[in-house]
């Protein structure tokens, strides 16, 4: 398998390929971001697909001081900061009628649970568990996305989940476990 960045010089060359390999190897993970920031399947496909066109636009800038995932998804936090800023996207609570039919109702109740709980954070706070929690994302690559230090991000993960759980302890449900807590800290 190439790594993404021969990907992108071969696209840079000219090969269409080279780009296809690209998106089908990181649209998942964009879009799923996109879907939990914004909670809307529309505007996470609106977000996902100027997150890509604004990547296809500046590829040629891009100097490889970081992946090239955490870079796409620095693009799309931007995008998204950029929107709320100006008021155009709302973000809102998910669609109860989204979940998987395929899970069983109390996983599905659970992750709305959660979900709404995530939705009453304030923005930083929901961003950075987002990353870090749903997308995997390491406190340095956090720091790069969000432009900030990484004491910062450490913070913000830790009051988050103060929030969080904070929030679940207000849900009803009490199939919710409440004493969340986040990845094991990185070395």
């Amino acid at each position: 398998m190439k790594d993404d960045r021969r990907l992108i010089r071969e696209y840079l060359g000219g090969s269409d390929a080279a780009f296809e390999a690209l998106y089908d190897r990181h649209q998942r993970a964009l879009h799923s971001f996109a879907y939990h920031l914004l909670g809307q399947a529309q505007d996470a496909e609106d977000l996902t697909q100027t997150a890509w066109l604004q990547a296809i636009r500046s590829l040629n800038t891009f100097q490889g001081r970081s992946s090239f995932r955490t870079w796409l998804h620095a693009i799309a936090m931007n995008l998204y900061r950029h929107q709320r800023r100006d008021s155009r996207l709302k973000t809102e609570p998910l669609d109860p009628e989204a979940a998987d039919s395929r899970q069983a109702l109390t996983q599905a109740e659970t992750a709305l649970t959660l979900r709404a709980a995530l939705a009453t954070l304030d923005p930083e706070h929901r961003e950075v568990l987002i990353l870090h929690e749903v997308q995997g994302f390491k406190y340095r690559e956090i720091a790069t996305i969000l432009s900030c230090p990484v004491g910062t991000v450490k913070s913000r993960v830790h009051y988050a989940m103060v929030a969080l759980r904070a929030a679940l302890a207000e849900s009803s449900d009490p199939e919710v476990n409440h004493d969340v807590r986040p990845r094991p800290a990185e070395s």
